[in-house]
């Protein structure tokens, strides 16, 4: 706090952040406007990896939905409690099936009709790439079975496995986890790599969806940038403030 409070404007942001959140953009001697520099900078990065993370995640579970309808038609049932699809059916291990009874519960409490395609969006990025475990390909009740759906279909020949599309999900799958919850990620040495490998596994589904989602993603810029726009930001708001 010592190089906070010789401000007013420094003093008053870090009041309003909390040491909690600050303390991981800056140690003991840090100047200030560095500490809320790299706070802006690691806000405007978790922002510009929303419309790559976001598209990936949708096109994700779309794949892997369709190639798993084509695999295994579902007979429609009766049983209200199912949805007529195959995440119904005892192609999932029971873990991932409590997934899907959470999510049904979750449709129900909100008043929503249980459809596949709410289904489906209920689910969150963890549980699909969750299904790249090994577990499904030991069973092979999914791997390699649903690759013949053509998910990942412009990879190279080495990636069109599960076995290598896994660590690069789980990556992926961390760097959203970080980024939509707002931690620290401005520090990570590879984080352009994990951007890049993110717009690849959309690339590998669908060309023309990487094209355009590249043609909205700003993060290269904003990571080229660094930190000196940021903090020149909070340095002419704190000498707004005296003024």
């Amino acid at each position: 706090m010592n190089e906070f409070a010789q401000d007013p404007y420094a003093r008053a942001v870090w009041q309003a952040l909390s040491r909690e959140r600050l303390g991981g953009y800056g140690g003991t001697g840090v100047p200030w406007a560095d500490v809320l520099g790299r706070y802006l900078w690691n806000v405007a990065l978790c922002e510009a990896t929303y419309p790559t993370l976001q598209t990936l995640e949708v096109a994700l579970r779309n794949a892997v939905f369709d190639a798993g309808c084509a695999s295994y038609p579902f007979t429609a049932s009766p049983n209200l409690a199912q949805v007529p699809c195959w995440l119904d059916t005892a192609v999932l291990l029971p873990g991932d099936r409590g997934k899907i009874a959470g999510a049904k519960t979750r449709l129900r409490d909100a008043g929503k009709p249980l459809e596949p395609c709410r289904l489906v969006a209920e689910l969150t990025f963890g549980f699909w790439t969750t299904l790249f475990d090994v577990r499904y390909e030991n069973t092979r009740i999914l791997w390699p079975r649903l690759f013949g759906q053509k998910i990942f279909a412009d990879a190279p020949k080495r990636f069109r496995n599960r076995k290598a599309l896994s660590p690069l999900l789980n990556r992926v799958r961390h760097l959203r986890n970080r980024a939509f919850h707002h931690e620290p990620i401005w520090h990570w040495r590879d984080l352009r790599e994990q951007h890049a490998i993110a717009l690849d596994l959309i690339g590998w589904m669908s060309p023309p969806l990487r094209e355009t989602v590249r043609a909205l993603d700003r993060f290269d810029a904003v990571y080229a940038n660094g930190l000196a726009p940021f903090r020149e930001i909070v340095l002419t708001a704190a000498r707004a403030r005296a003024a």
